[in-house]
Order: structure tokens, then sequence, then C-alpha cells
């Protein structure tokens, strides 16, 4: 039987912005491991290769026109795009890795259930928050089992989580970050620091239920950490110091129903995951947020700070 070759044409448009993609993912520049250029991340001892990240990229290209204008006559605007797809990718790998120890199974015929309509309707992954920018495909895929695997991890570790924290409120950036450099210098100094803050608390005992909505992501850091990122509903920052961390410590909800934070909470158990597993990332993409489980150009436009004290408390 004789093979036939079809070959596909490209609009040159979008030849033209997958180069420049190429660009982004393939140039010189340190990877993991000070020089493995062949990796976009490496985590829990597991590499993402930048070709399977520089594909991801020319899909959402070829299949968004909004994608293709905005690198096109906005090209300062797409390497966020391509942060956000590689984000997804080192989340999505984290999420596998949690779901694996965790003994947590997805049904793909359940994803497809989900992926069928979605696409039928020309929904997508939305990847911008200023464009029609969509992943779908294999990235839409990975999404939407990490969102089951999230759903299953929470619905049961909500109700038992529990966190030793101190607490204080700043006006902005700059003074969450010269608290949290304080703390982290001298965390045996932290009820004097923290108290010298109006309205701080001091080994509070904070839950995924009793906290305010804006204070959840303390949920995303490990016992040892100090964290600070903006309050939406306060116009101002919260510096909180993660002193110990139970994830069985029984029932923490108070009677409260929790299942609309299952989501949620399993998501953040997959943010602090990839940092207990240990997740390089190649630093020509930016830098981790692991409050936010995504990637920032740099530490100074991150939107969160996070940082282990020098000598934490058991």
């Amino acid at each position: 039987m004789r093979t036939v070759t079809i070959a596909i044409r490209r609009p040159i448009a979008v030849l033209a912005a997958c180069a420049a993609v190429g660009a982004l993912v393939t140039g010189c520049g340190a990877g993991p491991g000070g020089g493995d250029i062949g990796a976009a991340a490496v985590i829990g001892g597991t590499t993402i290769p930048l070709d399977v990240v520089q594909q991801n990229i020319t899909n959402v290209l070829v299949d968004s026109a909004d994608a293709r204008k905005m690198q096109q006559q906005k090209p300062s605007t797409f390497p966020q795009i391509a942060r956000t797809i590689v984000g997804l990718s080192v989340l999505h790998e984290a999420t596998s890795q949690l779901a694996a120890k965790s003994g947590i199974k997805i049904d793909q015929a359940q994803v497809d259930q989900v992926y069928g309509p979605a696409t039928a309707a020309g929904k997508g992954l939305g990847l911008s928050q200023t464009a029609d920018v969509q992943a779908k495909g294999p990235l839409l895929r990975d999404y939407i089992g990490d969102e089951m695997v999230w759903s299953k991890l929470g619905a049961k570790q909500v109700k038992t989580a529990l966190a030793t924290v101190d607490y204080a409120q700043v006006a902005d950036r700059n003074a969450a970050q010269a608290l949290v450099n304080k703390v982290v210098a001298h965390p045996e100094d932290d009820k004097k620091l923290f108290s010298a803050t109006a309205g701080a608390a001091v080994d509070a005992a904070a839950t995924p239920a009793g906290v305010p909505k804006d204070l959840v992501l303390l949920f995303a850091a490990n016992a040892g950490e100090v964290v600070a990122f903006p309050m939406q509903s306060e116009n101002a920052w919260a510096v909180i110091y993660v002193k110990k961390r139970v994830d069985n410590a029984g029932d923490t909800t108070g009677g409260q129903d929790t299942s609309q934070l299952a989501e949620t909470f399993g998501q953040l158990e997959a943010f602090r995951f990839a940092q207990q597993a240990g997740l390089t990332l190649n630093p020509r993409f930016g830098v981790w947020e692991p409050l936010l489980g995504q990637i920032s150009p740099s530490d100074g436009e991150s939107s969160t700070i996070s940082a282990p004290v020098r000598n934490p408390k058991s």
C-alpha cells in the first residue's frame, strides 16, 4: 500500500509567532541543575522537557487568533502566556505525583464527560485576563483531571488541617517584606516582632473553615515559612509565620460545611507538595510563586512573598 504524506500548511504569521516562542523556550541560559537547557523544570526528580512545553505553546498559537495577534502586535505581553503554560505543566506534574502518593485515581471517562461538552461549546482554559486566549487539547484535559484530584484530596484534608501561626496586617508590600525579613532572621523573636503591629495575633490556631477567605493562601505554606500576600478586602498585606502544620488534627470544621472549600484546598496542597518534592524551575521562565502555583518574571515582580526561617521552631 502506498503511503501518502499530507503536508500541513500553517499561515506564515503562525510560523513566525512559533519561531519567536521557540527563542523564548530554547534560548541561551542555564536550566535546572545549572546548565541543563533540555528541561523546563524538574520536580520530585521528574523532568518536564522543554520540547513538551514548546509544543503546548505552539498549540495555543495555532488554535488562537488572539494569541497570534498578541504575539505579533504586543510581543512583550505574550511571554506571560508562555509562563502560564509552563506553570500549568509544573502544577500538573505536582498534582500527578501527589495523586499517586495519596492513592487517588481519576477515570479518564469522567474527564471526557467534562472535556467533550466544553470543547463543543467552544470553551477552553483561559490563559489571559486581557485577551480571549484559551488552551484546549492536552492542556485542558490535564487541568480537568487535576481539578478532580484537588476535589478528592481536598474533600478529606480540608476537614482535618490545622496550622499554628503568627499573624499581622501591614499597609503595603514594603512593610510586609520588612517584617518577613526580620522574622526570617530572628524567628526566636516572633512574639515581639508580631506584637509590635496593631491587631496582630500570636500562636493562633488556623483552620481552612475558620480563617477569612483572604487568608486561605497560608495553607499553601509549609511549617517554618513566613509568607506575605495582599488581602483584597482590606487593601493591605497579611504577614504570616506558619509555625506548625498538622494534616490530620481530627475534625477542625467546627460543624461548618467545607464542601465549597475542597477543590481550593486540594489545589493549595498541590502547591505545597511541589515545594516538598523539590522544584527547580528553568530561570529563563522566571520564578515560581509557591503560594499561587504560578510563574512570575522575577522576584521583584512577584505577587507574594515566601521564605523559610533560619531556625524553625518545632
